[in-house]
């Protein structure tokens, strides 16, 4: 009885997400569309890890198996690019399917060991290729959030990479399993299966939860906004970045434009009557630095002249009356911008002027 249960809680894990995310289908974008078919992948390919380690499955049926085996890691990438860029086109999706669809036909044509060793080869090859690639998108995706927004909190990856790493970790257990085979498992040491059932649950779990409650995120309609062409251009003799600079730096000292929460690039485009691509790159060339960071620094600045102000001011005030959008922004960009939290620079502070806190 242990053994059919632990056999399967993955199964489990992924038919409960896969529900929940089928029925709001039609209602998701393009990413959540695309987990719906990861999880559906993984139901199938559990259940029949399932089948096998407790009543068996018939040798012809582990075509199935090893076509959800080999797309379950080019589906969780396309699921990322769906995520951060332009969803994949279907002919690429299809390509990226084609050498689980080719092990499998093998396994369904013919009987010799040929279409298994091709697969432990394949995944071999899959999981860190998928690993890297999605993790550098995610990388640069990160960077764009950083020319784009202020507050990059609710739309940053961090997570994602968080779980492409867990992936990469636990999957580790998956080749060791993969090298000893099933039947290794499927014998007298099932309770090793548990070092690898346990925490794929966990990770899929975690997976259907991120993935279902993450906001949607687009920057493909501000990436074409901001490619100009040579008569774009021409149109903009104000944009060039002499005149950008002064307008651009008024804007922070004189309008205090920095304290606006949900500050975006096109804001300060906008008030400038220029671009995004000629502000960020005035920003990155004469700061050196993203956005993201030009404007939490100043807000950082700001907040600690209101600090300084009052010794006594709530945290969360500071951070509201600075443009934060949370307390836990404002936190994490002091530390980031000041080497210290709050507390402790006003301690400081205080010490330095011969005061106690």
């Amino acid at each position: 009885m242990l053994k059919t249960l632990i056999c399967f809680v993955p199964f489990a894990v992924c038919l409960f997400w896969f529900a929940a995310f089928a029925a709001c289908y039609r209602k998701s974008d393009a990413a959540k569309r695309t987990l719906t078919w990861f999880l559906a992948t993984c139901v199938v390919l559990y259940f029949n890890h399932g089948l096998f380690f407790t009543v068996g499955i018939p040798q012809k049926t582990e075509c199935v198996w090893a076509f959800c085996s080999l797309s379950v890691y080019p589906l969780y990438y396309i699921y990322i690019c769906a995520l951060v860029c332009r969803p994949l086109k279907a002919w690429h999706k299809l390509l990226f399917l084609l050498p689980a669809a080719l092990v499998a036909a093998a396994m369904l044509l013919t009987d010799g060991p040929a279409p298994e060793t091709a697969r432990k080869v394949i995944s071999l090859v899959q999981i860190p290729l998928v690993c890297y690639f999605g993790f550098r998108k995610l990388q640069a995706f990160d960077a764009k959030l950083a020319d784009t927004y202020a507050d990059t909190e609710e739309h940053s990856t961090g997570e994602i990479k968080g779980l492409l790493l867990a992936f990469f970790l636990i999957s580790a257990l998956s080749i060791v399993a993969s090298v000893l085979g099933r039947q290794f498992f499927a014998e007298t040491n099932w309770p090793y299966l548990v070092t690898a059932a346990l925490p794929f649950s966990v990770l899929l779990y975690v997976l259907g939860f991120i993935g279902f409650v993450r906001p949607h995120t687009s920057l493909q309609d501000d990436d074409e906004s901001a490619v100009l062409t040579a008569q774009d251009e021409a149109l903009l003799p104000d944009c060039q970045p002499e005149g950008l600079g002064a307008k651009i730096e008024a804007l922070m000292s004189e309008e205090h434009l920095f304290l606006m929460k949900g500050l975006k690039i096109d804001d300060v485009a906008g008030r400038t009557g220029s671009c995004r691509t000629y502000v960020s790159n005035y920003i990155n060339q004469k700061h050196g630095c993203s956005f993201s960071d030009y404007i939490n620094r100043q807000r950082i600045a700001h907040a600690k002249t209101l600090m300084q102000r009052d010794a006594g001011v709530k945290m969360l005030s500071v951070a509201m009356n600075s443009g934060f959008s949370s307390e836990q922004s404002f936190y994490r960009n002091f530390q980031k911008f000041e080497g210290m939290k709050p507390a402790q620079w006003q301690l400081q502070q205080s010490e330095s002027r011969g005061q106690t806190p």
